[in-house]
């Protein structure tokens, strides 16, 4: 077998490669496993599926952020959950959340021209969208850009609109358990993305795991360039100690400064070729089928 990465981005979310050059660098790079996890829709699913005809295993696959609110923790926290084999009623979970997205950049909007004195309307966003259905905070920042507010998006967006900063507005998110719950309800296997980025401590974490398990948590993204030796290993022995499946992602963008490579990761710290992980994660959607 090939390798295996379940946790990538196209032009269909936040990524700058389309399904197209996603599938034809599988091919033709041994990777033969993967899932497009786009933020918040499926929109790349049934074209790579096609593309890929049965040179490339795609698993269907979305990403969703939840809030720790619930849970103790401060707004600053979120949670990235995958979730895998998801049946399309998962669009109702997707509805609410393109809700508050709108809520969200046009809250923005008023916070950069009461604090910035920036005058963008929600017209001018949609003008330079990357996507007309789903508006969010980098098109704010191309909008910026565009009017001579600041030199570039990138500029833009990390001066005033990142988490933390003057004119950042977060939308609103389910509570992590809720959605969780609400991805198994259509049939998903509910894995948390990208460990690391949530900053525990070993033990805070692994106690954080814990109550997720017992809420629906079946997987732990285990294998991500982000993560050292050290930590791969630590993560590796929570997931086995709670009975979550270990899963592999590049967490791929296409972005020339990060230097991930697709099933690679970075400087080929990923090449994860263990079919289990593809097997366990479909034991468990078929468990989950039954329910």
């Amino acid at each position: 077998m090939g390798y295996i990465d379940m946790h990538m981005h196209s032009i269909a979310s936040d990524g700058k490669w389309s399904p197209k050059q996603i599938v034809d660098f599988c091919i033709n790079n041994n990777v033969t496993t993967i899932s497009l996890t786009e933020h918040y829709n499926l929109g790349s699913y049934k074209i790579a599926r096609k593309l890929a005809e049965n040179d490339v295993e795609i698993i269907p696959g979305i990403e969703i952020g939840a809030t720790l609110n619930d849970l103790g923790y401060s707004k600053n926290h979120v949670c990235h959950l995958l979730a895998y084999y998801p049946n399309y009623n998962i669009c109702k979970i997707l509805d609410q959340y393109e809700l508050s997205r709108e809520k969200c950049v046009k809250r923005t909007l008023e916070v950069l021209r009461e604090k910035k004195h920036m005058k963008i309307s929600y017209r001018d966003v949609l003008r330079v969208a990357r996507s007309k259905k789903s508006v969010g905070r980098f098109d704010i920042a191309i909008a910026i850009a565009r009017l001579g507010y600041s030199l570039d998006p990138i500029t833009a967006y990390g001066e005033y609109l990142d988490c933390g900063k003057v004119c950042y507005i977060d939308r609103q998110k389910m509570p992590t358990s809720e959605l969780i719950n609400e991805i198994r309800k259509v049939q998903g296997v509910p894995v948390i993305a990208h460990p690391k980025s949530l900053k525990m401590l070993y033990n805070e974490l692994f106690d954080f795991l814990k109550t997720l398990k017992g809420f629906g948590l079946e997987g732990l993204e285990v294998y991500n360039p982000h993560h050292t030796e050290e930590q791969t290993k630590i993560f590796s022995d929570m997931a086995d100690e709670l009975g979550l499946i270990k899963t592999v992602g590049s967490d791929f963008h296409g972005k020339s400064t990060d230097n991930i490579v697709i099933g690679y990761g970075i400087e080929n710290n990923l090449m994860i070729d263990d079919y289990s992980i593809i097997t366990n994660l479909k034991k468990c959607h078929s468990k989950i089928l039954l329910k």
